[in-house]
């Protein structure tokens, strides 16, 4: 009987032990749901942030402008997309490196880091010069804003945009401000001369007539009179550039025009050793501008380019479309056709190239210096604008840019 008690006695213990075991089990269930549940909103908001992070990052990485963190020595912490494509660098090249060996202007740069880190000076739309991964120099309008890490370390934020094309425009805004002014000097002087010239002219016709033939003073007379005609002429190209006619403006086809140019000049271009090629894009061939006048700016740059290869070369006129480049300041519609007139002659020299569209400039010792000048004159009657790039020994390239316009919208 006391075997069989102790047995039961046993067994009320197991299962008192089994409920304490199951007691807990039910404890533990409610541990591993609760601890779930956290586990649950944890990822959940992890999910969040990496949500919100990704937005930012994508927002930085595709910015327009470039993006250049450092730390406080001024080596390179970070680049974004835009960044790396303007210097043309993968990111891995120049991370960790100081930050001046990516300008042309190292020592300047250095002394801007030490002005902010040491003065806590920002620097607010300043220019200078970056000089990417094939040493191309690239001017950029920059900012600057100083942080701090988590470790109380500070570094400093550069963002930065490409400034070549406000460049440009504030140069043909330059060169046509000066022009301007220019341009109504020089017609009311050429009014002024023209006046006692054609006076000169009447009384040299009218004393030549006196003469009896082979008379030496004849032959100066005549001399006379080939040199007023001369200087009239020269007076009517300063009509050109300085009022050039009213434009009128109309669809034409490029293809066309330069084919008429290139006819003109056909004889010439043989005699002087000079071949030609051209290439017309899609969506560039139909033009707005007044023909005429065009048909001048054509043949200014072809002469141009002749008189840049004496003994003879290549001359290439292409053009394309570009959908977001814009042919002037004020145009509302981005869009542009390009025509690029290019030779292989000898180049023009740096510290040349900026004069040569002002008025009277020649190298050449039977020119004038209006061609280009005219040139700028008549592009800007017609919405566009004329550039140029030069390298010493590889030839030059002047690019007109005309304002792209859809012939079926503007005839609706």
């Amino acid at each position: 009987m006391s075997k069989y008690l102790e047995e039961q006695k046993e067994n009320i213990q197991r299962v008192n032990q089994l409920v304490t075991d199951l007691s807990k089990a039910g404890e533990v269930r409610e541990q591993l749901a609760h601890y779930k549940e956290k586990y649950n909103r944890l990822i959940k908001k992890y999910e969040e942030l990496d949500s919100v992070f990704q937005f930012h990052k994508r927002i930085v990485q595709n910015i327009s402008s470039g993006i250049i963190t450092t730390d406080q020595k001024g080596d390179i912490t970070f680049l974004n997309k835009s960044a790396l494509e303007l210097l043309g660098y993968e990111s891995r090249e120049v991370l960790g490196k100081p930050i001046h060996t990516l300008f042309a202007e190292p020592q300047k740069v250095k002394e801007i880091f030490q002005q902010i880190f040491e003065q806590h000076k920002m620097f607010e739309s300043q220019e200078i010069n970056l000089k990417s991964s094939g040493d191309e120099i690239v001017p950029i309008g920059f900012s600057t804003t100083l942080f701090e890490f988590t470790n109380g370390q500070q570094g400093v934020v550069f963002i930065f945009r490409d400034i070549r094309e406000q460049i440009n425009f504030r140069r043909q805004m330059s060169r046509m401000d000066r022009l301007a002014t220019l341009g109504e000097l020089a017609a009311g002087l050429a009014h002024e001369i023209r006046n006692p010239l054609g006076g000169i002219k009447t009384s040299s016709e009218v004393l030549l007539e006196t003469f009896s033939p082979g008379d030496f003073r004849a032959q100066l007379v005549s001399r006379v009179v080939k040199e007023i005609d001369r200087s009239n002429a020269l007076l009517q190209r300063f009509f050109n550039f300085a009022k050039p006619s009213r434009p009128k403006p109309a669809f034409h086809s490029l293809p066309n025009i330069v084919d008429g140019v290139f006819l003109l000049l056909r004889s010439r271009m043989l005699k002087r050793k000079v071949s030609y090629k051209t290439e017309f894009g899609s969506d560039s061939t139909n033009i707005y501008i007044d023909e005429s006048q065009f048909e001048q700016v054509i043949l200014n740059l072809l002469l141009n380019a002749m008189d840049a290869m004496p003994e003879g070369g290549h001359i290439e006129l292409v053009s394309s479309y570009e959908p977001h480049t814009l042919a002037t300041v004020g145009q509302k519609e981005p869009g542009a056709i390009l025509i690029r007139v290019k030779d292989d002659g000898a180049g023009i020299p740096p510290e040349k190239i900026e004069n040569i569209f002002l008025p009277f400039y020649t190298t050449k010792s039977d020119g004038v210096g209006l061609g280009l000048s005219i040139c700028i004159r008549l592009l800007d009657e017609n919405a566009g604008r004329l550039e140029v790039e030069s390298e010493l020994g590889r030839g030059t390239v002047f690019t007109i840019y005309l304002p792209y316009i859809n012939q079926t919208q503007q005839e609706s």
